[in-house]
């Protein structure tokens, strides 16, 4: 039995990260508008978000109600967590601040079984994972070199993962970022067997059309 750690990275927020906000008390909620998502609509919700969410601008700052601006990029959610936490006691009497990132998907296309665009609820992802919620890689999809697309400060970075090697789980970038892109490419054997069948057709039809002119 091969044991091997994973080097777990915790997701640091960035901007373009939309978040919710709810704060819990055991005083009456004067500043309801943290707890938005409880007495809204939920589907309305689902359909616009950014209605009930709080944005990170472009220069790293998050804008609460009451609160003011807070420098939310960088920090983990459970830093953020804490950061906005001390504001609240201001505010509130024993108050625990939980956020969550509403934003938070991953593109998976190619040779996967089911490819589409995903909403992660918890930031912790990995590349497994992801794959696992696309329904796995076909036997068709080359797991060698899975290409990831990332925008990192308004700039494409592509790169390739190995998914046949255990030293994968200590890559850095075994951990996604929101709104990756994951594609799988074909193996050149799908492409050998397509080729073989249609020379096998193309043989089979020339063999017929022979025989009917003989």
């Amino acid at each position: 039995i091969t044991k091997i750690k994973v080097n777990k990275q915790d997701y640091r927020l960035q901007a373009g990260d939309l978040l919710s906000v709810q704060i819990s008390t055991v005083t009456e909620q004067l500043h309801d508008f943290f707890n938005k998502e409880q007495t809204s609509n939920s589907q309305l919700m689902i359909q616009n978000p950014y209605l009930y969410g709080y944005l990170i601008k472009e220069d790293g700052f998050l804008d609460l109600p009451s609160f003011g601006s807070i420098k939310a990029e960088g920090f983990t959610l459970s830093e953020l967590e804490n950061i906005i936490k001390q504001i609240a006691v201001s505010y509130f009497e024993q108050p625990v601040v939980k956020l969550n990132i509403i934003n938070f998907e991953v593109s998976i296309l190619g040779e996967v079984n089911n490819p589409g665009t995903f909403n992660i609820i918890d930031p912790e992802v990995n590349i497994l994972y992801a794959l696992s919620l696309a329904g796995d890689i076909t036997e068709f999809g080359n797991r060698r070199k899975v290409k990831i697309i990332r925008n990192e400060n308004e700039i494409n970075r592509v790169f390739y993962v190995d998914l046949t090697k255990n030293e994968v789980l200590n890559n850095a970038d075994f951990m996604l970022q929101s709104h990756d892109i994951i594609y799988v490419s074909p193996l050149r054997k799908k492409f050998y067997a397509f080729n073989n069948i249609t020379n096998v057709v193309s043989m089979a039809l020339s063999a017929v059309t022979l025989y009917l002119l003989i």
